[in-house]
């Protein structure tokens, strides 16, 4: 197993980096309204064995082609609600939409997450976040990455998981991934060289903005795969809301969310 790339970003809420960089003019990107989910205890291997669509997935159907234009994602998530073995973690709004942006601006990505976190969430144990928020960026190596996004780096002997290694984090088979988090509570560590982080807050919705130089598996003309991660009501660990997979189209390329060149 190759090692994995992670890249953790943390500010205060409402407070931007002194360095970050200048933002777009969001009112002129297009958005697109991702829904997350809470996902229960189901990792990877279910999806690929034990799930009614594993043969769809297997032979190369992304996931959001039933579960978003299908299915729904509410009913998906009321659906992998009972493989979900504490019961009370699950909270009454098990959905809900995350407006995506992403712009291309002097060989600089900004992708930026507004959404509104439910208020009936199961308070969690982060006692020094009430709320993060996170893209995973994966590279063209990890296996079904397109198709399923982060989920690929979710597996069943991870900490959290029912029976799993408290030592061990998300990881992928092969490839590589970046995983940028902002974090409500106070600044931790230096920010990783490249990437910047701003947030604010309007009311009840709160706004996070990640801007990463282009480099990598970042690059023109390509389509990253991506997945989001909302912690709401300070939860920790796989107690979270997430996304499917979907594609970042970078410099004109394929993507369900298009990185729009300034």
């Amino acid at each position: 197993m190759k090692p994995t790339i992670r890249l953790a970003i943390s500010l205060p809420l409402a407070v931007a980096s002194a360095a970050a960089f200048a933002a777009p003019d969001w009112s002129k990107i297009p958005a697109r309204n991702i829904t997350v989910f809470h996902a229960g205890a189901t990792p990877f291997e279910w999806i690929s064995s034990e799930h009614p669509g594993a043969s769809v997935v297997k032979a190369g159907q992304a996931c959001i082609v039933c579960h978003e234009t299908k299915k729904g994602l509410d009913y998906t998530a009321k659906r992998l609600a009972k493989h979900e073995p504490d019961a009370q973690a699950m909270p009454k709004t098990v959905s809900f939409p995350v407006s995506v942006q992403a712009a291309v601006d002097k060989g600089t990505l900004n992708v930026r997450l507004s959404f509104t976190p439910p208020a009936d969430a199961r308070a969690g144990s982060d006692a020094a976040n009430e709320l993060k928020a996170a893209i995973m960026l994966l590279d063209d190596k990890v296996p079904q990455a397109a198709l399923a996004g982060c989920w690929t780096s979710c597996h069943k002997d991870m900490r959290g998981m029912p029976g799993g290694d408290a030592k061990k984090g998300k990881y992928v088979s092969a490839g590589s991934f970046e995983l940028l988090q902002w974090k409500s509570g106070k600044t931790q560590a230096a920010l990783p060289a490249g990437v910047k982080v701003e947030s604010g807050k309007d009311g009840d919705k709160t706004t996070v903005t990640f801007s990463r130089k282009l480099g990598g598996s970042v690059v023109e003309g390509r389509s990253v795969p991506f997945g989001i991660a909302i912690h709401a009501n300070r939860a920790a660990g796989r107690m979270h809301y997430i996304s499917l997979g979907y594609r970042l189209g970078v410099g004109g390329a394929a993507g369900e969310v298009q990185a729009k060149k300034l």
